[in-house]
């Protein structure tokens, strides 16, 4: 739990069922339940998997700040490892938890041959992970990379919350669009093109979930 949570109950049965609510949905990534064993999925997915693969068309950036708690994301790791003509980089196995002073030149130089990014992440307090913000306010800094120009975003991101949750109507009253806007921000700063993002809302970490969701993001990654 956030230690921000901690200090949301006043005690009425009905406040604790709305901050029960607002934890699910500020969660970072999805918990199995008790007892739920998916060993392929808990296997160390801790790999750069592939060193940027020469004339890849898509490069993948997968971050996760808890990585060890991940059954969700790892499972879309997978998925994007095995993508047709990308290039895969698990951020915190590749940069640990170092925030700043990443290589800019060298991240840039990916960029070129590439005619797609793909971000894949929880989100994380309505945000990109720790690490991912680090790297792109590092990398996409002291002015918009020439080499992202005219090329494609795509961001695939899980969340605790419902699609409910995320609606004008909802706990939270912002669509994901609209938690998204920073990011379709960018993607118009650089000249990117903004691609509909892929999200999965109140990700479940049961088998045929994660089936789901990783057939989705197939689709989306052929």
């Amino acid at each position: 739990m956030n230690d921000e949570d901690k200090n949301l109950s006043d005690g009425s049965a009905a406040h604790d069922a709305t901050q029960r609510t607002r934890r699910k949905i500020l969660k970072a990534g999805t918990t199995v339940a008790a007892g739920a064993v998916i060993a392929p999925l808990l296997q160390s997915s801790n790999a750069d998997a592939a060193p940027n693969t020469d004339g890849a068309r898509t490069l993948i950036l997968a971050s996760h700040p808890y990585p060890e708690r991940s059954v969700v994301n790892k499972a879309l790791w997978e998925v994007a490892q095995k993508a047709p003509n990308a290039s895969f980089r698990n951020m915190e196995s590749v940069f640990g938890n170092k925030l700043s002073s990443f290589d800019r030149a060298a991240e840039r130089k990916r960029y070129e041959q590439m005619e797609r990014l793909v971000l894949i992440y929880p989100t994380h307090w309505f945000n990109l992970t720790p690490l991912l913000k680090a790297y792109l306010n590092d990398v996409w800094g002291a002015g918009a990379p020439p080499e992202l120009r005219g090329k494609e975003l795509l961001v695939v991101t899980t969340t605790g919350g419902s699609e409910r949750d995320y609606s004008r109507e909802g706990s939270l009253g912002f669509t994901i669009e609209e938690v998204l806007t920073p990011l379709r921000a960018s993607a118009n700063y650089t000249g990117m093109k903004f691609a509909k993002p892929l999200v999965f809302f109140g990700a479940s970490g049961d088998s045929e979930s994660l089936g789901r969701y990783q057939e989705a993001l197939r689709a989306r990654l052929a």
